[in-house]
């Protein structure tokens, strides 16, 4: 009789109405390839796959006679498998649970700690997973897989030697239909796609370049029949797992495939992408191949930190400011949308640094799409080894784990996840910390998102005033003018980020007032000035007397800068000026300044539908918006006409 194998990867589900999950790819993965040995398949049935956060009661309830549980391991699913494995050891003691995964730790420690794991995989895990399978159904010892621990027959933990393999030369699980099951459930899936696996670079802070692998290629026609394959089954949204999609060559043609099945079929909808970090000929006629399909909503051109300090502990080279510069014009001239992306805590960074590095993105033109992260200890990164920590004075926290823009847990019922942050180094204390991200919270919110941006890039140029020393000021403002509404965002920032610190709640929260979902705490304090707007722009006006500027022209600019928001409930609007702002801006962000002409304008500016309410507001415009510039009628995606008085 053929002993019975469950695969389990409990992945998140996104928004709360249309319940998207993403295809588990990792174990569909795993089963394709040890499923494809004919040892295997006669000996072992595989059971359904888990992939949502399931009633462990109910889960353990719905396995036959397990003989083998493997668990995927990443940082949203680690204690539910803990309690799932846990569990399912009580019900049945004889069953082998196996942890693999990205949380798995680089050694054996964590089979020290949880004695219901039997085997840990290390790294990638199609060949280990089937080598197991083999040699226990061959009653082989397990000494001679690479990349696993486990306990021998008397209790001994042992690890074996570390290897990579030089190939990657697996079934597709969509393909093979290891998925076409799953997908007759009342879900909406995106799927998960690679062309390549491995990184070249080694950046610290991330696990992906620790690997130490060098890139290697899926076949071309491999990938091309699977994508033939999500297009079929009607996906719109693909996440590529490439670490650097465009490294190679041939990437432009799978973006041409990706285009025309769009085109023929309709899907996929969206294809998203990690874009080589060295921007060349192939990368940048990719990301154009993107804007015109409208494959991708934003391309990233991250830097994670502008410090050579910083660079140099975490391994990192960043793109040339001066290339990012011409890029940013270049791409804002032809209409694609770019974010960059920072992360706060990185060693070597100070409270000074990090802010000049985000204004200098700023001056480089990125006024757009900034995306601040708090540095996460993972722990197979470079960042999260004891040695390396206790070098640069490194403090965490652990605290509770939700991701951002899904259902507010019901912390009641469902497995609290964790994750580690960094809030302290030897060259940033935990108050410069909260310090720190308050101001990169204020930057999304009110430049990225807006509200400000106008105001800002115009006392930049015509009054000197850089990015740094403006939204210094303007934080400062709010800090100590008590009692006002924008003293109040602040207040409520301040509290949110030390809870952080100290680790009393997670990085993301919630609002009833927006939806059911969690947000990022720049993204509530735009919605919460939003819904107060005309509150907020009285005190930005007080503010700005301290710049004395013409009053004609700063009672225009602040008007002009109000009605840009787009609002609720508005299907047009009209926008009337003594200035042409409309293209003083426009040129700015196209990299070609011009002064500021004193002539008659008006923008008529038009909307497919009104957006009903706030929750749908907050979903349309700060989330799936947010890298596209929606919050602002002049952001590309609304009908303007333009005519003089």
């Amino acid at each position: 009789m053929k002993k019975n194998i469950y695969l389990v990867q409990a992945n998140p589900v996104y928004s709360e109405n249309e319940k998207t999950v993403y295809i588990p790819y990792a174990i569909g993965c795993l089963a394709a390839y040890a499923w494809a040995d004919t040892n295997i398949s006669s000996n072992y049935e595989l059971g359904r796959f888990i992939y949502t956060r399931k009633d462990t009661v109910a889960a353990v309830a719905s396995f036959n006679a397990p003989f083998l549980v493997a668990f995927s391991c990443s940082v949203w699913n680690m204690e539910y498998n803990k309690t799932f494995a846990k569990r399912l050891k009580i019900s049945y003691p004889e069953c082998l649970v196996v942890f693999g995964g990205h949380h798995v730790s680089p050694d054996a420690s964590m089979l020290t700690d949880l004695d219901f794991v039997d085997i840990l995989v290390h790294g990638g895990g199609e060949e280990a997973f089937k080598a197991i399978l083999l040699a226990v159904s061959e009653r082989r010892p397990l000494n001679d897989i690479a990349n696993i621990s486990f306990r021998d027959i008397n209790r001994t933990i042992v690890s074996t030697k570390k290897a990579n393999p030089e190939t990657l030369n697996y079934p597709s699980p969509y393909l093979e239909g290891y998925f076409d099951e799953i997908l007759k459930d009342d879900i909406k899936f995106s799927a998960i796609i690679e062309t390549n696996r491995g990184c070249p670079n080694k950046c610290a802070f991330c696990d992906w370049g620790d690997l130490k692998t060098k890139v290697r290629l899926f076949p071309l026609e491999k990938v091309k029949r699977e994508l033939k394959w999500i297009a079929d089954k009607k996906i719109e949204y693909i996440y590529c797992g490439d670490a650097n999609f465009g490294l190679f060559e041939r990437d432009d043609n799978i973006t041409d495939l990706i285009a025309a099945l769009k085109k023929e079929i309709g899907f996929p909808q969206r294809f998203r992408v990690n874009i080589a970090k060295n921007i060349t000929e192939t990368v940048k006629t990719i990301i154009e191949k993107f804007n015109i399909n409208s494959l991708d909503k934003s391309l990233p051109l991250s830097y994670q930190s502008l410090s050579p300090t910083v660079l140099r502990n975490i391994g990192r080279k960043n793109m040339d400011l001066s290339h990012f510069k011409s890029l940013m014009a270049f791409y804002n001239q032809i209409g694609v949308s770019t974010s960059s992306e920072l992360i706060i805590g990185l060693p070597g960074e100070t409270y000074e640094s990090f802010c000049e590095g985000i204004c200098t993105l700023l001056e480089c033109g990125q006024h757009k799409s900034i995306n601040v992260y708090a540095c996460e200890l993972l722990p197979n990164s470079q960042l999260g080894a004891p040695l390396y920590r206790k070098q640069h004075g490194i403090e965490s926290v652990r605290l509770p784990f939700h991701q951002i823009h899904c259902k507010i847990p019901n912390n009641g019922t469902e497995i609290q996840e964790f994750s580690e942050f960094v809030v302290s180094t030897n060259t940033m204390s935990r108050e410069s910390w909260v310090q720190t991200a308050i101001f990169s919270f204020y930057i999304q919110a009110l430049h990225n998102l807006g509200l400000t941006r106008t105001i800002a890039i115009y006392l930049r140029y015509e009054s000197g005033i850089n990015y740094l020393d403006f939204y210094s000021a303007l934080i400062g403002y709010f800090r100590n003018t008590i009692g006002s509404f924008s003293n109040h965002v602040y207040a409520r920032l301040y509290d949110f980020t030390t809870g952080v610190a100290n680790g009393l709640h997670s990085w993301v929260y919630a609002d009833m007032r927006f939806g059911n979902l969690t947000w990022g705490f720049e993204e509530l304090a735009f919605l919460e000035i939003v819904a107060n707007i005309s509150v907020f722009y009285r005190e930005i006006k007080n503010f700005l007397k301290t710049y004395r500027l013409n009053d004609l022209l700063e009672k225009d600019l602040l008007d002009y800068q109000k009605n840009l928001m787009k609002l609720p409930f508005q299907v047009k609007k009209l926008i009337r000026s003594e200035y042409d702002f409309y293209h003083y801006f426009n040129c700015i962000y196209n990299g070609d300044y011009k002064p500021l002409e004193k002539s008659k304008i008006c923008l008529n500016i038009h909307t497919d539908k009104a957006i009903p309410t706030w929750e749908e507001y907050a979903r349309e415009i700060v989330w799936l918006g947010r890298r596209d510039d929606a919050a602002l009628y002049s952001g590309g995606r609304y009908k303007i006409s333009f005519s003089n008085k």
